[in-house]
């Protein structure tokens, strides 16, 4: 049998190491507030901890880079951040020498960091083993608590399902619950660094769309244009801001002989009149926060079909926005979209959404059977798409949902179609 309790103890001499100092993803004051709403939403949902075992929301807690071996990251290991209503928690596999220990000591705020011992018996493949938890929560006082975990709609766990199955059995005298309304809220109604991150992003998003008509012409090749723009963005923007060029690009042409339709990589398609092209996003983040806004473009002098199609998606775009403030649903914003398609003999949209939250985690997809209430806080995409063979139609912008309405986080989609001179 696998003595945890002393193998756990090996490497914490590493974790208060002096070493160079890092700047965490955020600053302390930070860190307190997450908690502090999380311990509030913990209370009104009857928890004794919430137990998050997945990076897409761990990381909110941690930090974006730390640990970096989240399950759902590094399927072999495992990390676990547990909050009770007095003490936050870390464990996690401090690897061969103790070294990612004092790393995440130096870039996160969590209280206590300690060991997930990576020691198992086969014919288990992970090198973590499921069998040191229980005591683990026991060390705890938790061992018949109620546990919030990842389980409902837009969660992941950070384990198998075989794992938390047999982790219920590990733990008879604990109710390992579904935690989800609680992380729902915290990743949609966001703190104001977050929002004020995700202005910066926006700013940046936005700049580099307007570089477009500077930099596309007819004869060049994508690889020569989308390497112009990632230039032009360098020159422009510093630290915290990344841009990727390449993904989500869609270019059409009514003749259809040489369209390039929605793809991830960069290719040797010269650009001619005729072109509609369309971008998903920004492909620009800050600090971890990215600007999801889609345009349009068209190379030389559109023709009516193109110019009609482009009129709606902003007719749509601009009315789903008019639905967006407190006390209305996700479903609202949809049906707005949905009346101006009607008006125009646009066909029955099946199935899809048409905006989202700025984290699928939040569980704010503008869809019509989701009816989620909006409230200060969060942040709603608008994005009402529709494809033809002449051209994908999708103009997206972002609004925070404010205590008497909403606001534009960024200069909105131009009336317009964008036309450059072929």
């Amino acid at each position: 049998m696998i003595d945890h309790a002393r193998l756990a103890r090996l490497h914490e001499h590493w974790i208060e190491l002096p070493g160079y100092v890092l700047e965490p993803d955020f600053p302390r004051e930070e860190y307190e507030l997450r908690i502090t709403r999380a311990r509030t939403r913990m209370r009104a949902a009857g928890l004794d901890a919430l137990v998050i075992t997945s990076g897409a929301v761990g990381s909110w807690f941690t930090s974006a880079l730390e640990p970096h071996e989240w399950h759902d990251r590094c399927q072999s290991r495992s990390a676990w951040y547990i909050l009770t209503p007095d003490e936050d928690y870390l464990y996690m596999t401090p690897t061969t020498a103790g070294e990612h220990f004092n790393t995440t000591r130096r870039t996160t705020w969590v209280t206590h960091i300690r060991a997930i011992v990576e020691r198992t018996t086969w014919p288990r493949h992970e090198i973590w083993d499921l069998d040191q938890m229980p005591g683990v929560f026991a060390d705890l006082r938790l061992a018949r608590g109620r546990l919030g975990f990842e389980l409902g709609d837009c969660m992941t766990l950070g384990l198998s399902v075989a794992d938390f199955l047999r982790l219920r059995e590990l733990m008879p005298g604990a109710a390992l619950v579904d935690g989800s309304s609680v992380i729902r809220w915290l990743m949609s109604v966001h703190t104001p660094l977050e929002i004020e991150r995700l202005r910066h992003a926006c700013e940046a998003g936005v700049w580099i769309h307007a570089q477009v008509p500077r930099y596309l012409r007819t004869g060049l090749t994508e690889h020569e244009f989308l390497a112009r723009m990632a230039a032009a963005f360098r020159a422009q923007w510093g630290d915290g801001y990344s841009y990727r060029e390449t993904g989500g690009w869609d270019v059409r042409n009514l003749d259809g002989s040489d369209s390039n339709h929605f793809h991830a990589v960069a290719t040797d398609r010269v650009f001619r009149s005729g072109d509609l092209l369309f971008r998903s996003n920004s492909g620009v983040s800050y600090r971890g926060y990215a600007a999801d806004n889609d345009r349009m473009w068209h190379l030389g002098p559109p023709p009516d079909v193109v110019r009609e199609w482009y009129r709606v998606t902003w007719e749509c775009n601009r009315a789903m926005a008019e639905a967006i403030r407190p006390g209305n649903r996700c479903s609202d914003i949809y049906a707005a979209c949905a009346r101006v398609e009607r008006r125009h003999g646009f066909p029955l949209r099946e199935v899809g959404r048409i905006g989202h939250g700025l984290r699928n985690t939040g569980g704010l997809s503008v869809h019509p059977d989701n009816h989620t209430v909006l409230e200060p806080g969060m942040v709603i995409s608008v994005e009402p798409m529709f494809a033809a063979l002449h051209g994908f139609y999708d103009l997206e912008d972002q609004y925070l949902v404010t205590e008497t309405g909403r606001e534009a986080l960024h200069e909105l989609a131009p009336e317009m179609l964008p036309v450059i001179e072929a």
